[in-house]
């Protein structure tokens, strides 16, 4: 599944090697606020707050080539839309899942340099 979260090659390439860490941290540190504001907004019901935060992971995600997460913020923005507040929650905890994994793959890349 590590392949659909990120591809690191493809980063390298447009970014150049020595970027992909930095880009990497900042763009992870920026997804984890996302996802607590989402983890806020949800269950309070806040259309314009959960629908800025997935647009905003999901731009996130399509420059950093997670597309899973991609994916489930797209998701969330369109359940959200149409108040599927269950799905919107649901997708939430797919994205969380996905950070989780996503870190511990990354977990070499975020290292210090030897």
């Amino acid at each position: 599944m590590t392949s659909s979260l990120i591809d690191l090659e493809a980063l390298k390439s447009m970014y150049g090697e020595d970027s992909v860490r930095e880009l990497v941290e900042m763009s992870m540190g920026e997804a984890g606020k996302l996802v607590e504001s989402l983890s806020e907004n949800i269950p309070r019901k806040d259309i314009d707050g959960v629908t800025r935060d997935a647009h905003q992971l999901k731009g996130m995600a399509s420059t950093m080539t997670l597309t899973k997460i991609f994916e489930l913020s797209r998701d969330l923005e369109k359940a959200a839309r149409v108040y599927d507040w269950d799905e919107t929650m649901s997708l939430l905890q797919g994205i969380k899942g996905c950070l989780v994994e996503l870190e511990e793959y990354l977990r070499p890349v975020l290292s210090d340099p030897q």
